[in-house]
């Protein structure tokens, strides 16, 4: 469609959900470049044994597996300490490095476009001061409905990075109406929801996938996959657990992923004396999340805030229904029962009482497989195409 046009990427990392859909909109362009933000700082950050600086190590923010020839990433270094207060000072120091990046390489493109509108959008912002191309952002969670509204000065700062963009893109209803309260123009907000990869999610026995994993048979299988940090929600899935050991001794939960507060959830699981119901795996590769999938009985997204949640649809397209809390996202998401139920947010007694009710339940594995279709990387890289062809013909 637009063979001769390259696009140039602003993004925080490169994996998972950016890499999927940047890769589906790149089949459509000449030539992409993805800059992707990093901190040499952390480096050292993991030499010091403080566990509150884990989640500033960024040893995984790119993932370079199976990526398309016509996709260049170059990683873009960014020097700051990173703790509130040098956030603020983030946007200028970015925009600076991705600028030696540009002349460094001789990057030549036709649009830029942000994930994140901090401190992402304030580069896209200042290149297309400097460049005259069309600049499109997308926000996505904390940067579209905490960020902004912290502060009077970080609410000026993302007001302006908005303003100045062509168009505006978010993943959620909710997104929008916190859009909305900083008086974005409306017609220049495109909500785009996430998706999945069919190509790594899809269904597989859950017999086969068991005997994979070494997980009995017999037991009843719950999984949550989420950075092990307080948004997530982890400690109510864990007493939920307790509270249904005694309906179902032989219930299993895993929960995959890393972050700050593995030491204290694993303190929490002993306390409990749950060691041989709750098993932390640690953070897994991508692809190996959908052989988990679906070797669980029943999926579980206990946070107390989503923007979106794609693990929900990665749940759907393997045909497992998901018991979630009744965060903005999720209430987006299940929009009926035939997918799953919602719970309480920070309840750890619903929760119970909601995974008990889906552990009986039969779930239609065909509709829930379906409804997944709805929400495919594809689809969204279309209609962000849509929004650069009438940016580019503008």
């Amino acid at each position: 469609m637009f063979k001769d046009k390259d696009i140039l990427f602003i993004v925080h990392n490169y994996n998972s959900f950016q890499k999927d859909l940047i890769e589906e909109t790149a089949k459509y362009y000449r030539k992409v470049y993805v800059l992707v933000r990093y901190k040499p700082i952390s480096k050292y950050i993991k030499r010091i044994p403080l566990k509150w600086l884990k989640k500033y190590d960024d040893s995984n923010v790119i993932d370079l597996s199976n990526i398309p020839q016509n996709i260049e990433v170059i990683r873009t270094p960014v020097w700051y300490i990173p703790l509130g207060f040098f956030n603020k000072f983030l946007g200028n120091l970015h925009y600076k490095s991705v600028e030696r990046i540009i002349k460094k390489y001789k990057l030549e493109f036709d649009i830029v476009h942000s994930h994140f509108i901090w401190s992402s959008g304030y580069v896209g912002m200042k290149i297309k001061e400097k460049y005259g191309v069309p600049f499109v952002v997308t926000g996505h969670g904390f940067d579209v409905y905490s960020l902004p509204f912290k502060t009077k000065s970080w609410t000026n700062k993302t007001r302006k990075i908005l303003e100045s963009a062509d168009a505006v893109i978010t993943v959620s209803e909710n997104n929008k109406r916190h859009l909305l309260r900083l008086g974005i123009d409306e017609k220049k907000i495109e909500i785009i929801s996430n998706g999945f990869n069919p190509r790594l999610f899809s269904p597989i026995e859950k017999e086969i996938a068991r005997k994979e994993l070494n997980i009995p048979k017999d037991k009843k299988v719950l999984l949550t996959v989420g950075n092990l940090e307080q948004v997530k929600g982890h400690q109510y899935l864990i007493e939920a657990v307790k509270l249904l050991k005694e309906k179902y001794p032989n219930i299993f939960c895993y929960i995959i992923g890393g972050g700050s507060l593995q030491r204290t959830l694993q303190n929490r699981i002993n306390l409990y004396g749950l060691e041989k119901n709750i098993h932390l795996t640690g953070p897994l590769l991508h692809e190996e999340i959908n052989t988990w999938i679906n070797a669980c009985d029943v999926f579980v997204l206990p946070s107390l805030a989503e923007s979106f949640g794609i693990v929900q649809l990665e749940a759907f397209a393997c045909g497992k229904a998901v018991v979630a809390t009744k965060n903005f996202g999720s209430r987006e998401i299940l929009t009926s029962g035939d997918y799953g139920i919602l719970c309480e947010i920070a309840n750890s007694e619903d929760l119970a009482d909601k995974i008990d009710i889906a552990l009986r339940k039969k779930w239609d594995t065909k509709k829930l497989m379906d409804y997944a279709k709805n929400f495919t990387w594809e689809q969204a890289a279309q209609d962000i195409v849509n929004i650069y062809e009438r940016l580019l013909n503008a």
